[in-house]
């Protein structure tokens, strides 16, 4: 590495990743300076396959914790910052970008939230693209939780956070082919997050820490297929904290509520939510838009319409663009309803 110039290390955990973890090396290798891989109990060619890339390897004993093993993977790497990789992700960009991206931001920034692409396209929601953190500063950086793990600063300071440049680097995330490996992350993710919710009721943790434990919990149960006890972690998110002025965590919990109604048909629900959403400050148009399905789901196009027609872009509580290509295949469904004359009952959208 070049003197005065910042140096990166990529730091992955991993376990039984051999179908991934090859092309994820290679991509993020013209990047760093190391790569250090922790891993958690493979059975297979994970190891060998860290091992023919060049990383540094490790292992430790899984306790049911991504923060603990990403901790021990931390602490192994030798440079200034730190690129948190999964092994299901590949990296995009232009690597001699990064170092001097790194070196100009001074001494006020602890952390950079990169933008992460899904390869297979948008999910059921429309979203093809967040940001999470991703890189940021070697020491003074730990990271928390069981599951939905997240960096903060050892001292208990916010963390300084900036946006890195898609131009300069850029994940995206492959995910699981397999139906049954999804099967099975989204039961051990539902499993740590009540083991998480309950340690920190039983431990007397802040109440906003509470609410965000139990909005993973929900969103944790609803992956792994149980809505019912979704809705109930879900609303003990909402209801932490009576009284207070709604937060992000009491939003995200209040919309994951609306697409459980949606999904049930239950349109009063689902209105009765939309309107404290919309009451608590969410996007205009996000609210439009799920106004509207509720509206399809009770067959009435012409009430809906208006409203399709009146979103001109759609983004998430946490910023974040949805595609609009579902609008206008609502728009295109209800406007082909509508000509065919009364009569006809309801639209299907996702």
């Amino acid at each position: 590495m070049a003197l005065g110039r910042p140096s990166v290390s990529a730091c992955l955990i991993v376990r039984d990743e051999q179908d991934s973890l090859r092309a994820c090396l290679a991509s993020v290798a013209p990047f760093v300076d190391e790569i250090v891989v922790c891993d958690t109990g493979s059975t297979d060619e994970t190891m060998d396959i860290a091992r023919q890339a060049g990383a540094r390897l490790l292992s430790t004993p899984w306790a049911d914790s991504f923060a603990a093993a990403r901790n021990t993977a931390l602490a192994a790497c030798t440079t200034d910052w730190v690129l948190s990789l999964d092994a299901d992700e590949t990296v995009l960009g232009t690597p001699n970008w990064l170092a001097p991206m790194l070196a100009a931001g001074g001494d006020d920034v602890d952390a950079l939230s990169v933008q992460i692409t899904t390869a297979g396209g948008p999910d059921s929601r429309g979203l093809s693209a967040h940001s999470e953190v991703k890189l940021f500063r070697r020491t003074g950086v730990a990271w928390i939780g069981r599951v939905h793990e997240r960096p903060v600063r050892i001292d208990g300071a916010p963390l300084r956070t900036t946006v890195l440049p898609i131009q300069t680097l850029t994940l995206v995330h492959h995910g699981y082919r397999d139906s049954v490996q999804v099967a099975a992350k989204a039961s051990r993710n539902a499993r740590l997050c009540a083991l998480e919710f309950d340690e920190l009721v039983a431990t007397g943790a802040a109440p906003s820490e509470i609410a965000r434990a139990a909005l993973d919990l929900g969103r944790s149960r609803l992956g792994s297929g149980d809505p019912g006890a979704a809705i109930d972690a879900l609303e003990r998110a909402r209801h932490v904290e009576p009284g207070r002025a709604p937060e992000l965590t009491w939003l995200w919990a209040t919309d994951f509520l609306i697409r459980i109604a949606l999904s049930e048909a239950r349109t009063d629900d689902a209105e009765a939510l939309i309107g404290q959403l919309r009451a608590a400050g969410a996007p205009t148009e996000y609210c439009r838009w799920l106004q509207a399905q509720m509206l399809l789901l009770r067959g009435d196009l012409g009430a809906a319409l208006p409203l399709l027609n009146g979103i001109v872009a759609l983004i998430d509580l946490s910023g974040n663009d949805l595609d609009m290509q579902q609008v206008y295949q609502a728009r295109a469904l209800v406007l082909a309803e509508l000509e065919q004359g009364p009569g006809r009952n309801g639209v299907a959208v996702a």
